[in-house]
């Protein structure tokens, strides 16, 4: 039996779609590439044409990398074992903390449904013979009604 990966490579390739495969694979290498506190303060956005662009939490940031950035090819390109990076550019345009703010003000947003909600939700999928109709119509009631009682809630301060 082959590994599927030796299945599949042959048949994505013939469509195009290997490069978007061996972007992934080298975007996974820049933290390994870079260390934990360049990584935290970058995203490696895109590869196109042997140039690997790069956003930055700021224009300080982008200063600093260029002198470095001659060592940060090469060892990328070392971990892909690969001459696939030829250029890095790096610019503004990373918004870590801001993407971090948002997320933790998203899960304070979340409201836990109460258990008669829980029970109406119920009473209303469990007899769909859709299951997968049943399930849809789940998930939008509970976000409707997370919803509502986030308004009452923001409402009521």
């Amino acid at each position: 039996m082959q590994p599927i990966g030796d299945v599949l490579f042959p048949l994505l390739k013939k469509r195009g779609l290997t490069s978007k495969i061996e972007e992934n694979a080298l975007l996974k290498l820049w933290p390994r590439a870079v260390g934990p506190q360049i990584a935290s303060k970058t995203k490696p956005d895109s590869l196109r044409n042997g140039t690997l662009f790069v956003k930055t939490v700021s224009s300080v940031w982008v200063q600093q990398l260029h002198f470095v950035k001659d060592d940060i090819l090469d060892k990328l390109n070392q971990l892909y074992e690969k001459s696939a990076i030829k250029e890095i550019r790096f610019v503004v345009g990373h918004a870590l903390e801001r993407e971090k703010a948002q997320e933790n003000a998203s899960a304070e947003k979340k409201v836990t449904l109460k258990k008669r909600d829980k029970e109406m939700i119920a009473e209303c999928t469990d007899a769909m013979p859709d299951r997968e109709l049943a399930d849809i119509l789940k998930r939008v009631m509970q976000t409707e009604i997370s919803r509502r009682r986030q308004r009452e809630n923001s409402k009521a301060r």
